[in-house]
């Protein structure tokens, strides 16, 4: 594959979601919800988990801004565990956007796989989470300096599977869809939206998530270093 650049999805493809958002969870749980409301930290967990995709699936379709999603997913959550409390609603969600971004957890071989990467290619970040999350992600983990340019759909104004946050990143870039490769997790947001944009495109498929997709795909990030 001749690429010059290449574009990475942020979280469950370099930094690990999945555990930096249930150990924040488990934290708020023991400091806010223990006596307020019945059930476990894997209820509370698991109720966050489908309200919060609910709502990330409408924000990426443009169905609401970021303001509804960040009103609504925990007040959704509690109100599911019969909590009807907007303003402990607005505490849970302030300290989960402090804390969950301070987690430093990445998936298995990422610095290791950037670094190497780095010294061959340039790197960039294609996102949709918000513009203040990320960019402190990348700086707490200490990986920001691996890549050239952070594009968030705040900045792009556009969302992935949208074409235009495609064509933005390549403005912003100096890169064209011919020597551009998309690395994500996503089938639809990263791999569908890159290619009808005109981009090749890599699936990090680290859960086994079934999919209909013919596509390069590698199970953990150093897999990338045998292919590129």
């Amino acid at each position: 594959m001749a690429f010059e650049h290449l574009f990475f999805d942020l979280d469950r493809t370099i930094w690990d979601y999945e555990t930096n958002c249930r150990e924040t969870l488990d934290d708020l749980h023991d400091l806010y919800l223990e006596r307020a409301v019945q059930g476990d930290k894997d209820t509370f967990a698991r109720i966050f988990r489908f309200e919060n995709t609910l709502l990330w699936d409408a924000f990426t379709a443009n169905k609401i801004d970021k303001e509804y999603l960040r009103q609504n997913r925990f007040l959704n959550t509690i109100k599911r565990r019969g909590l009807n409390d907007p303003d402990l609603a607005v505490v849970l969600e302030d300290a989960y956007l402090e804390v969950t971004p301070a987690k430093r957890r990445l998936l298995p071989g990422a610095e290791e796989t950037l670094k190497v990467l780095a010294g061959k290619y340039t790197l960039h970040i294609i996102t949709n989470g918000f513009e203040d999350v990320q960019n402190f992600k990348l700086e707490n983990c200490g990986i920001r300096d691996f890549f050239q340019e952070v594009i968030t759909s705040d900045g792009a104004n556009a969302r992935k599977p949208n074409r235009e946050i495609f064509d933005y990143s390549l403005k912003l870039a100096g890169a064209t869809s011919a020597n551009s490769l998309m690395i994500g997790d996503d089938p639809e947001v990263d791999i569908v939206g890159a290619r009808n944009a005109g981009w090749e495109a890599l699936l990090v498929n680290t859960t086994n998530l079934q999919h209909n997709l013919t596509v390069t795909e590698v199970k953990a990030l150093p897999e990338l270093l045998h292919i590129l």
